[in-house]
């Protein structure tokens, strides 16, 4: 089955498996492929968040913003659960769970103890209640379990239920509890290489993943199975420092990029495509770029130029127009006021 003892003379028995399985916990993983390295795949995603790394939840902290307050008060800010008095749908019921596990009505919230506000926000699981609810002149006897605030919300949300649509302002993102916003699986977390998995690799900067890169030392099959993919993600991350993005963090959110980092990092895929004969127009790439790495943007843009390629860049920058082979000057003005070539 895969498996084989090597039983040592005077010595301890050594197991052998060809099934990447541990003896000992018997935990077992496929053969390690690229698929399983990305939070896109199904074989990698963490199975809780479905890659996605965030999950929006109930902002327990925006639930009560006056702890000073009791609940009979209003002290919850929810619709639903701002009247809780003996006449209300949900106010028996927080009663008598309250005189169960030991706060009252009219007691603040802030003088509640932790265990008393856990259960205030998450239930009491299976434990029923008896408690008797008024419908006009009529009252009622129901046995109920107790879900909290946050699992009553919750419930209401999924059905769609009454009131569930104001609830929006109190749900939050947050970091999955299971992978802890790292998005993939615990499996392939586990796989490292040079101390680091590929989470904690992505969460250095460009320059700082560069170096480690650079400095890390493989021997024997692994140095020339890793070679060339080395080679490759040097030059990479290489291209990035190259137009001034050796901040950026590899796990970075393409959302929260500004316009000049968006398009300096499509200017560094340009430059390991080295394609020639190609007409790039850039629109002023010097944005949001420190004045100090503009050398590293002009050398860039001289290095596409020098491949073999065209390019025509929208600038109003002094340093880019004077490293420029050819200006046109568009004017007079701006908008409507301009739209003549002025001097070239």
């Amino acid at each position: 089955g895969g498996l084989v003892i090597a039983s040592v003379i005077d010595g301890e028995d050594m197991l052998f498996s060809q099934n990447y399985a541990c003896p000992d916990c018997g935990v077992s993983v496929g053969e390690l492929t690229p698929r399983m390295f990305s939070f896109n795949n199904p074989v990698g995603a963490c199975p809780h968040c479905a890659g996605i790394g965030d999950m929006q939840r109930i902002a327990v902290k925006k639930l009560i913003p006056h702890p000073e307050m009791t609940l009979w008060e209003g002290a919850i800010q929810v619709n639903g659960f701002k009247t809780l008095d003996p006449m209300s749908w949900n106010g028996p019921l927080f009663e008598a769970v309250g005189l169960r596990h030991g706060f009252r009505m009219d007691q603040p919230i802030n003088t509640f103890s932790k265990e008393a506000l856990h259960i205030l926000y998450y239930g009491t699981g299976d434990e029923t209640y008896t408690i008797t609810r008024h419908f006009g002149d009529r009252a009622t006897h129901q046995t109920v379990k107790f879900e909290g605030v946050v699992g009553i919300m919750e419930s209401r949300m999924r059905q769609g239920g009454f009131g569930s649509d104001s609830y929006e302002e109190f749900v939050e993102d947050a970091p999955c509890p299971e992978c802890h916003g790292k998005r993939l699986n615990p499996m392939v977390l586990a796989v490292t290489v040079g101390g680091l998995n590929i989470d904690e690799l992505c969460a250095l900067s460009v320059k700082e993943a560069l170096d480690f890169i650079t400095n890390l030392h493989l021997e024997g099959s692994e140095a020339v199975i890793a070679k060339e993919i080395v080679k490759e993600i040097k030059a990479r991350l290489g291209f990035l420092v190259s137009v001034g993005l050796d901040y950026l963090t590899l796990s970075r959110k393409a959302g929260t990029l500004s316009g000049g980092e968006a398009q300096r990092i499509r200017l560094a895929t340009q430059i390991g495509s080295s394609l020639m004969g190609v007409l790039y127009i850039l629109d002023e790439p010097s944005i949001g770029l420190h004045q100090r790495d503009n050398d590293k943007l002009l050398g860039t843009l001289k290095h596409l130029r020098d491949l073999g390629n065209t390019l025509i860049v929208v600038e109003h920058d002094e340093d880019t127009m004077r490293a420029a082979d050819y200006i046109v000057d568009v004017g007079p003005g701006a908008g409507c006021h301009g739209g003549e070539i002025v001097a070239t």
